[in-house]
């Protein structure tokens, strides 16, 4: 059951689609919602050594303004207040790393986090969040498309299933959306024709009815590179509402790198989707 929620406000860009789709999840919940807004730090060039003039100025290009991220959580604040849900919103300050490994740590004690899509065509500090979210909060988040507008429907939702251990950890986070979906579609990419095993996408179906829940499977192959782009295109086909997938990275040392298919979906979303590492 989702009793706790945190949407992560970008002070930074238009904020009413990600807003309201996080209302509306905690008003169909009836949970608690908390907005953070977060405004990044200058970076200082003293403490940077070897970086180029270029460097100084694309930081200080980025760096969000106080006046705007207060203006998001009154934003907020009203939506939330006019939905009559239980809320709360702070705002948080610091250098752009620092800022958003404590944005993920703060995460980790919520049901779900709600975060924008990064908007390629507008960088900033807040775009390397929802990566870290994924990957350091242990928690599920909902990734709200930039180009989204109003609250969320759940009426169809689209299960992702390649029988890994993300995925399953994203079916069982979705569990509350499933429950109140009124169609959910299962799709399993390049899957072998004779799958049977525990992890097929048929013994997928077979768990989520014995939850009560009735799905359909659709299989299809496609070229790795373009997995992402043929299961958004199903998405679109079918009038898809709620994306559900795991994230799969690998990490690089310390830092973890996004998967194929995980950064196609990230760079090219079009629904909002529930994604589970």
């Amino acid at each position: 059951m989702l009793n706790d929620i945190v949407v992560h406000v970008p002070a930074d860009r238009a904020a009413d689609g990600i807003i309201d789709c996080a209302v509306s999840v905690a008003k169909a919940f009836d949970a608690h919602l908390d907005g953070i807004v977060c405004t990044y730090q200058p970076i200082n060039p003293a403490i940077v050594v070897g970086a180029s003039a270029a460097y100084y100025a694309a930081a200080t290009q980025y760096n969000t303004d106080s006046d705007e991220a207060a203006a998001r959580l009154d934003q907020f604040e009203i939506a939330a207040r006019a939905a009559g849900i239980s809320h709360g919103a702070r705002s948080v300050c610091d250098s752009p790393v620092m800022a958003n490994e404590a944005l993920s740590e703060m995460s980790r004690l919520y049901d779900l986090s709600v975060v924008p899509q990064p908007d390629r065509s507008k960088p900033g500090h807040h775009d390397p969040l929802p990566e870290a979210v994924l990957f350091s909060s242990g928690r599920p988040m909902l990734m709200v498309p930039y180009i989204h507008t109003g609250p969320l429907k759940i009426e169809r939702v689209l299960i992702c299933w390649d029988g890994g251990r993300p995925a399953a950890r994203a079916v069982h986070d979705a569990m509350p959306f499933l429950r109140k979906a009124q169609a959910i579609d299962v799709v399993a990419v390049n899957e072998d024709e004779e799958a049977v095993g525990e992890a097929s996408s048929e013994a997928l179906l077979a768990h989520l009815l014995r939850h009560d829940l009735s799905a359909t499977a659709h299989r299809f192959t496609s070229a790795p590179s373009n997995i992402h782009n043929s299961i958004l295109s199903m998405a679109a086909d079918n009038s898809t509402d709620l994306l559900v997938m795991g994230g799969y990275g690998h990490s690089r040392l310390r830092e973890f790198i996004l998967g194929g298919v995980t950064r196609g979906v990230f760079k090219s979303l079009t629904i909002p989707a529930l994604i589970s590492h």
